[in-house]
């Protein structure tokens, strides 16, 4: 009879021990994959930034970058992202890539590769205004992160571009190294 009660007990405490393991390699998963697409997401969100500095200068024409601009990262992490940001991060971050596809929608290009003057005119309005959601999209991912590494490999400054404020917040959002950016 004891070495039955002993038999019960260590399956129960097997059990229970299993179930935390489990438990806890789950929720370290989750966490890894909710790092991981913030990272990614916010790379997208700097390159989108950076294009749109550069199209309030430079005619959209004349920014090849812009030829094969698409949000694969949002849209193959935006799941991961819903679960582990909150509500305001969210709203941010759902708010920009809402600019960023109304740009996108803009850059149809004609069969000679030339986008029509129009599209032009649009899509410089349309970056002019995307800017402020882009930039408090990329404070929201970089918000409570310990440690920020960097991610982004996409961003290459413009040396005219970037001032002071661009600098600290492409730094603080896991851009390329401050000194990294031409002098």
């Amino acid at each position: 009879m004891t070495a039955a009660i002993f038999g019960l007990l260590g399956v129960i405490v097997g059990g229970v021990l299993h179930g935390l393991v489990s438990a806890l390699l789950q929720r370290s998963a989750q966490r890894s994959d909710a790092e991981a697409g913030t990272r990614l997401v916010r790379s997208e969100l700097v390159f989108f930034l950076a294009a749109a500095k550069r199209a309030a200068s430079t005619s959209l024409g004349d920014l090849p970058q812009l030829r094969l601009a698409n949000t694969e990262l949002w849209q193959s992490n935006r799941a991961v992202l819903a679960k582990s940001l909150d509500n305001a991060q969210w709203t941010q971050v759902a708010l920009a890539y809402a600019y960023i596809d109304a740009l996108l929608s803009l850059l149809v290009f004609e069969p000679d590769g030339k986008l029509v003057a129009w599209r032009i005119k649009e899509g410089s309005i349309a970056a002019k205004r995307m800017i402020s959601p882009l930039q408090d999209a990329v404070k929201a991912l970089a918000a409570g992160q310990d440690q920020v590494e960097i991610t982004d490999y996409k961003y290459v400054p413009d040396p005219d571009s970037p001032d002071d404020a661009d600098r600290d917040l492409i730094k603080g959002a896991g851009g390329i190294p401050p000194d990294a950016f031409p002098r």
